[in-house]
């Protein structure tokens, strides 16, 4: 059985671990709010270009943009190259093995693939698991607009002079405060990834200078671009909501934990009070007897 000073220094090292859980989930709380701020502001400029680049697409003659490289497949290429966008570090709960689980399922299903992973915790985790990870970046949460053009710009060469047939992103979006959902996409080539969009306007709706190809050929790198910034936030987004999440449910964990351990004490302090009453008594009670006698 326990004695009284090991439970006292099991509740001072959970208080401790409890102060560290609650001071790391007010940091998350509050780099999730600037992480939600930002990506607020870039959705409505992304959804924007990606409407204007679809509607373009779906108006425009295909025979005359046959020969522009991002929109079409490579004929002979078969492999495909998967991003995967995870975590950078831990302690966010089922973040990355969400993120794990997808690529499993998208590697058994394309065998032929490589993986580009932006996440240091995340490719460590793939690369243990004996997935082809041919290359591994840090993710930055602080990443500007510049750093996620560099990153677009590297996948376009990928995608250009390896010959993949496609180029597929995983990530994990948030839906909600509490709620976040693993996401596979196709980023490129972009025919393929606007191909099922039904609602496009009517092209003579808008009034284009100097012609549709050309604004359409302008447009891609850069709706490639947003669209990462995009993805790139929402995951970022996702980790910390992820992380928040964890250190709450932690805290909350060693509260009770706390609560156990303070009753356990109590009562080992109340039987060592009860005890030390008894002995007392007793030893009163057998002087006195031996006054009688």
């Amino acid at each position: 059985m326990l004695s009284k000073q090991k439970i006292k220094r099991q509740i001072n090292n959970i208080t401790h671990i409890a102060e560290m859980l609650y001071s790391t989930e007010l940091v998350g709380a509050s780099r999730l709010r600037r992480s939600q701020a930002r990506l607020k502001e870039v959705s409505p400029y992304s959804d924007v270009i990606e409407i204007l680049l679809r509607d373009l697409l779906n108006g425009i003659d295909r025979e005359k943009l046959a020969e522009y490289p991002l929109l079409w497949s490579p004929v002979e290429a078969t492999r495909r190259l998967l991003m995967v966008v995870g975590g950078e570090r831990g302690l966010c709960g089922g973040y990355i093995a969400s993120l794990v689980k997808m690529c499993e399922q998208f590697v058994s299903n394309n065998p032929e693939s490589d993986i580009v992973v932006y996440g240091s915790r995340t490719g460590k985790t793939l690369l243990r698991r004996g997935y082809n990870v041919i290359e591994t970046y840090p993710l930055n949460p602080l990443l500007t607009f510049d750093n996620v053009e560099a990153i677009s710009n590297n996948i376009q060469r990928r995608f250009l002079n390896n010959g993949y047939r496609e180029v597929d992103i995983i990530y994990i979006s948030p839906q909600s405060a509490l709620l976040s959902t693993p996401k596979e996409t196709v980023l490129l080539p972009l025919e393929t990834s606007y191909k099922d969009y039904k609602e496009a306007k009517n092209i003579e709706e808008y009034i284009i200078e100097p012609s549709a190809e050309t604004i359409v050929k302008t447009l891609v790198p850069m709706a490639l671009t947003v669209r990462l910034y995009r993805i790139f936030l929402e995951a970022v987004t996702s980790e910390y909501s992820a992380r928040r999440i964890a250190m709450h449910q932690a805290y909350e964990n060693a509260k009770k934990m706390l609560e156990r351990l303070n009753i356990i004490y109590q009562k080992l302090r109340q039987n060592e009070i009860t005890t030390e009453i008894i002995e007392v008594s007793s030893s009163k009670m057998a002087l006195e007897e031996g006054y009688n006698e």
